[in-house]
């Protein structure tokens, strides 16, 4: 069983990452390209915000279906799905069609990653679920982390179409790895691993899943306003551009870094104390940022913040997968990424509000208290959260 589901999880990871580098490619382009259509700040708000609209949609019914029918068909669909989209990208003469592509991509993409994250989980032995989920999660980060880079590689050298067919060949590849190398679920004798699927709305009534849905909520909406934002208060402080994306390389890769090792620290101790205090430091990191000046400041707390989400990211993943074994595995997971999704539409319209209304600085302060919540939150509905295995 480790041996196999030890190969399954590293073919995962690779098809894996190397579609989320397809994804990340095109993601700074989006606004450009937008722009480039005729569209202005509204309009290119809507565009990025209605890849998340469709996530919180159809995340936690794609998931319940995923539990129901078997993870490999829909993650080979999701990636087939991302190729064909790659030609609708070139195609608008218009910057509103832009708005139903990016709702058709967001809606696809919920065929990818929740449920690879459910695969993962499902393969785990007991006492490696942490194991392996930082292990799946890491090679999402590295791949969301090494696509912006090339996309403006390829953009300023090949051109904007370039990057999007890029993303396409990209997630063709991966749907042709997922489809040949890895097993059905017949083949992993799977079957029957659920003991009972309950409903959304008993999910949601459950403290833990209660706990992590705000948690992530709150935390998407308060970190959201940072990669957002950033770049602007990039601007005020006289940072470049290569700075910019500097500072906020170093922080995904710092989150991608820390996945595995703490997932298998998630496995030894109370996940519940990683999910709180990796929130809470954020909060306060972010805090901070609008109060320092200089490239060396600004990085540093990039740094922390990257460090205190790693830290906080995978207990979450555990203490979901844990729960997805008895309640449905993509369907819980489902939930918690549509709150994630849920709170990345609302962080920029709020953040946009405050920044018109108070200033630059108040979308940190806001979005800090933000985060703070959503740990005060986890703290409140986890507090007597005991894993079945350090029972």
């Amino acid at each position: 069983m480790n041996q196999s589901s030890s190969g399954i999880l590293f073919l995962l990871s690779v098809s894996v990452g190397v579609a989320m580098i397809g994804l990340g490619i095109i993601w700074p382009i989006i606004p450009v390209y937008a722009v480039e259509l005729g569209a202005g700040g509204f309009l290119v708000g809507l565009i990025i915000a209605s890849f998340n609209i469709a996530r919180t949609f159809f995340n936690p019914l794609a998931g319940r279906f995923s539990d129901k029918l078997g993870r490999k068909k829909f993650i080979v669909t999701g990636l087939f799905a991302y190729a064909v989209i790659s030609i609708f990208y070139v195609l608008p003469t218009r910057a509103e069609t832009l708005v139903l592509v990016r709702f058709f991509h967001g809606m696809t993409s919920v065929l990818v990653v929740p449920i690879a994250m459910a695969l993962a989980a499902d393969i785990a032995p007991k006492q490696k679920l942490g194991l392996y989920m930082g292990t799946l999660n890491m090679s999402v980060m590295l791949g969301l982390g090494i696509g912006p880079v090339l996309g403006g590689l390829i953009r300023d050298h090949i051109g904007m179409n370039a990057a999007f067919y890029s993303m396409g060949g990209l997630a063709f590849l991966t749907g042709v790895l997922v489809m040949i190398f890895i097993p059905s679920e017949k083949k992993r004798n799977l079957s029957g691993k659920i003991s009972g699927m309950v409903s959304f709305k008993e999910m949601l009534k459950n403290r833990v899943v209660l706990g992590i849905f705000l948690m992530r909520f709150f935390t998407a909406s308060g970190q959201g306003a940072v990669y957002t934002f950033l770049p602007i208060l990039a601007l005020q402080m006289n940072l470049t551009s290569s700075q910019v994306g500097i500072i906020l390389g170093a922080n995904i890769f710092l989150i991608a870094s820390l996945q595995r090792a703490m997932g298998n620290l998630s496995d030894r101790i109370n996940p519940k104390y990683f999910i709180i205090s990796g929130t809470f430091a954020s909060g306060l990191i972010v805090f901070g940022m609008p109060f320092v000046q200089g490239f060396t400041m600004i990085l540093f707390l990039n740094i922390l913040m990257g460090m205190a989400n790693g830290l906080a990211l995978p207990g979450g993943l555990v203490i979901t997968g844990q729960l997805g074994r008895k309640m449905g595995m993509a369907s819980l997971m489902g939930i918690t990424d549509a709150a994630w999704s849920l709170g990345m539409i609302v962080s920029p319209i709020l953040s946009g509000i405050i920044l018109d209304l108070f200033g630059l600085s108040q979308v940190f302060i806001i979005g800090s208290c933000l985060i703070l919540i959503g740990s005060v939150a986890v703290t409140f509905f986890l507090r007597d959260y005991q894993p079945d295995e350090l029972v």
